[in-house]
């Protein structure tokens, strides 16, 4: 069965309130047929979508329109399920800008929800893997105690130990 319909922002949404998940990928698969801030604005709603997969492929869709949607990003990272959060980590990680960095920290350190802390952890690391020396200095510009380091430390350890030593490497931390 083809879908047809006449593709614009508020036909998509409407569509994409149905309970069908294999409809639902199916038209974010058709989202090149509208314009750019109309597919940012629908695929910024689907990572409020109830199911994973729908916000994981929308997560990934966004992370393609790079540093323009950072900041709306930003903006879910402190509002919201915990799920639409633990999506926009997903997008930051993979767009990589290190304007996100301390908002990703912040989350890593205190947020209540294991997928969040899982997802923001998983983005720090792909930050620090992404540009170690610019990681480092803005980490440096973040006010964290000891502690709050130490565990970023070892989130990039458990996760990529020759990063994590380059970072204490760029920050001179024994």
């Amino acid at each position: 069965m083809k879908i047809r319909f006449k593709q614009d922002k508020r036909t998509v949404l409407k569509i994409l309130k149905t309970a069908s998940i294999k409809r639902k990928l199916r038209i974010l698969d058709r989202l090149d047929g509208i314009n750019q801030k109309d597919s940012v604005n629908i695929l910024l709603k689907v990572l409020e979508d109830n199911s994973w997969v729908m916000r994981e492929k929308a997560a990934h869709r966004l992370a393609d329109f790079g540093n323009r949607v950072v900041p709306r990003l930003l903006r879910l990272l402190t509002r919201g399920f915990w799920y639409t959060r633990a999506s926009a980590c997903l997008a930051l990680g993979e767009i990589g800008n290190l304007k996100a960095l301390e908002a990703i920290i912040s989350l890593t350190i205190n947020d209540d929800n294991p997928t969040v802390v899982k997802e923001a952890s998983e983005a720090l690391v792909k930050l620090a893997r992404n540009k170690p020396p610019e990681f480092s200095e803005q980490l440096r510009n973040i006010s964290l105690n000891d502690s709050e380091l130490v565990q970023i430390l070892r989130v990039l350890d458990s996760a990529d130990p020759q990063i994590c030593t380059a970072i204490k490497k760029e920050l001179e931390y024994e």
